[in-house]
């Protein structure tokens, strides 16, 4: 990633956030993500199936959980899954991401997520959002557009409106 880029999302996100950090690797690891292992599961090929096969594990890096946000959400995500198939412009489409907010369900092709490196990626919402409480989700689908449960992360945000913090 270039610098202007991530002074970029330094700015973005604000100061306490290492985004170097989650670039590298070194953000605290959590096992969370290795219980669901086995739960929600696909085909070989990335393509749901009738019988069930492993999905690769998701996790939300950021925003924390009650992180207050600004109107432009955003959204880091880890998974070691292979984006070329696992997104809405695989060749051919069976298990793939979903990104969710305020009951709108967006599948990202892999063009619109910006790869940090190391399994780790973010994907900006198109549209502003209203302030208020907020559930951001990040979760594998199949080819049928089901939720694959066992796969479903959630942060609850609060977003303020720009203008909050000026007197």
């Amino acid at each position: 990633m270039k610098r202007p880029q991530i002074l970029f999302w330094a700015a973005l996100f604000g100061s306490g956030l290492s985004f170097g950090a989650l670039a590298e690797g070194k953000a605290a690891q959590d096992d969370h993500h290795a219980h669901h292992r086995g739960h929600a599961q696909h085909a070989a090929n990335g393509a749901a199936g009738k019988g069930a096969t492993e999905v690769p594990p998701l996790r939300i890096l950021f925003p924390e959980d009650g992180a207050k946000v600004g109107t432009q959400l955003a959204v880091v995500f880890e998974t070691p899954g292979k984006m070329e198939r696992l997104t809405m412009s695989a060749p051919v489409v069976g298990t793939h991401l979903h990104i969710e907010t305020d009951g709108i369900s967006l599948m990202p092709g892999e063009d619109q997520l910006i790869r940090l490196g190391n399994n780790r990626y973010v994907f900006l919402f198109d549209l502003p959002v209203e302030p208020g409480e907020r559930s951001l989700r990040v979760y594998w689908s199949d080819g049928m557009h089901r939720t694959i449960d066992a796969s479903m992360q959630t942060v609850k945000v609060v977003v303020e409106a720009a203008d909050s913090g000026k007197k």
